[in-house]
């Protein structure tokens, strides 16, 4: 176990509020009445459902496949029947769960395999993604990966998002299970070294897992400072390892692999046990909430279920959100449903709440000074109010991470985040028109190509018929033999 090499440039200090959560264990909520599943819980397209209204579902039974590149499988996590289907990245299955049943993952016989690209198989047919919220697919990260050659993989526990704690109560409660799904990545990436990155202020976490590291030669625990956002891949890789990886370039073209403790997890009960991604751990936490706690929760429980099942709500909440207050999104619909990559529901009140009243800017500078990536944030907002997308490009739009650091101690709470967000869609957009105009330019020259060859051929067969029917007109001549 050592210290953080270095401090990252950057972040800041909130206040964490996860004494709400920290000491209370996970719990497995009771039997949802229905689940909402949503058909794009992954980077990529929607996965294809494969089951139809009316039919009676098993627990762990697959109802989506992925039919393209970063795509994932989706499975039902209690047994039910469908009453609903509808497809696209909006779309979702909607079950009506059947009596009351078992929450916890239901484990099988250990998983015969003999290769790492087995195992990847198993990875891929579970439907992992990335369970701190990237939702990144954990097969195609590692295929990825493989191009390189892997020295060093970074497990992050860091969980600098306050409110949550979910990751702090895994690597307390299961931190075997880590330590098994760091055996089987280091079996797929063939890394040497092994680091599992910790806030300081998770200091039973960070007791638990180094015990479990003592028998482990390859696999250190290291203690990172209580920094946002150090959770962040770059940020983490520079704390451990103190080497930057460049704007415009992979961790994984530098040797490193980053994956957070509950992939890893998913990770060992996919391969040990061709169990599905089929549940998740969520904090439930704010002011608002009778009951806050560690949840384990059926993916696709709709969240008026899991207030319901923590008391009821204390005061009416002024804003409800999937995932943290910093990148979390706020949501109104009750029946939103949680999803692969949730990682907590949070109900704040009003004094929660940072008070949004836009002036003008003070020229502080204290936003360049807490961003994590060494931009000009405000640079940037001065050229996105003006539509100026590429000048913003040009600042390092694309590289910001929509962390809210810079709106966080902007004085004159500029909505930095928001213009940010809305600029990096506006690019995206930008370029699938660009791409668009130039597909159309090529098939337009290819038709044009096209055309100007058929008119020449057909030129030519012209050319040629004038030439046949005046040989067949022409008489033979006196010589010419009967």
């Amino acid at each position: 176990m050592f210290s953080a090499k270095l401090k990252p440039h950057g972040g800041i200090r909130p206040y964490s509020h996860k004494s709400l959560t920290r000491d209370i264990a996970i719990r497995p909520l009771s039997t949802p009445r229905q689940l909402i599943i949503p058909l794009r819980q992954h980077t990529g397209p929607a996965a294809v459902p494969v089951v139809s209204v009316g039919e009676t579902l098993c627990a762990g039974q697959q109802v989506a496949e992925a039919r393209e590149r970063m795509s994932a499988p989706v499975h039902c996590a209690l047994a039910g029947v469908v009453t609903g289907v509808s497809f696209g990245d909006h779309g979702m299955i909607t079950v009506r769960v059947l009596a009351e049943q078992s929450l916890a993952p239901r484990l099988t016989a250990p998983v015969e395999f003999d290769t790492s690209q087995a195992m990847l198989s198993l990875i891929e047919q579970a439907g992992i993604v990335g369970m701190g919220g990237a939702m990144f697919p954990a097969a195609d990260k590692i295929r990825m990966s493989l191009r390189y050659p892997i020295e060093t993989l970074i497990v992050n526990g860091g969980e600098c998002e306050p409110y949550l704690t979910t990751d702090d109560r895994l690597m307390r409660e299961q931190g075997e299970f880590i330590i098994g799904g760091i055996r089987y990545l280091q079996t797929i990436t063939r890394a040497r070294q092994v680091f599992i990155g910790i806030e300081d202020n998770k200091t039973e976490a960070i007791a638990r897992l180094d015990q479990l590291c003592r028998q482990e030669p390859d696999i250190e625990v290291v203690i990172l400072p209580s920094l946002y956002p150090i959770g962040s891949a770059k940020q983490m890789i520079e704390a451990v390892t103190g080497r930057q990886i460049p704007q415009n370039r992979r961790s994984t073209e530098m040797g490193v692999l980053v994956q957070n403790v509950g992939t890893c997890i998913a990770i060992f009960h996919a391969v040990r046990f061709g169990q599905p991604v089929t549940h998740r751990v969520i904090t439930v936490s704010g002011r608002a909430i009778e009951q806050p706690g560690n949840l384990l929760v059926p993916i696709g429980t709709p969240i008026k279920e899991i207030i319901s099942q923590c008391g009821g709500l204390k005061s009416q909440p002024a804003r409800i959100v999937l995932g943290g207050p910093m990148m979390g999104r706020a949501v109104e619909d009750l029946d939103t449903p949680i999803n692969k990559g949730t990682s907590g529901l949070l109900l704040l009140t009003d004094d929660e709440l940072p008070q949004t009243r836009p002036s003008a800017c003070l020229r502080c500078g204290r936003c360049i000074d807490a961003c994590p990536m060494s931009l000009a944030p405000l640079a940037m907002f001065a050229e996105l109010k003006n539509d100026g997308f590429a000048k913003a490009q040009r600042q390092g739009l694309d590289a910001c991470l929509l962390c809210g650091s810079c709106a966080y101690v902007c004085p004159a709470a500029l909505p930095l985040t928001q213009f940010f967000d809305w600029g990096q869609q506006q690019l995206s957009l930008i370029k699938r028109q660009e791409d668009k105009l130039s597909r159309t330019r090529e098939n337009s020259a290819r038709r044009q190509e096209r055309l100007a060859f058929e008119a020449a051929e057909k030129a030519a067969a012209q050319a040629a018929k004038p030439a046949r029917r005046q040989r067949r007109a022409t008489p033979p001549s006196e010589d010419t033999p009967c």
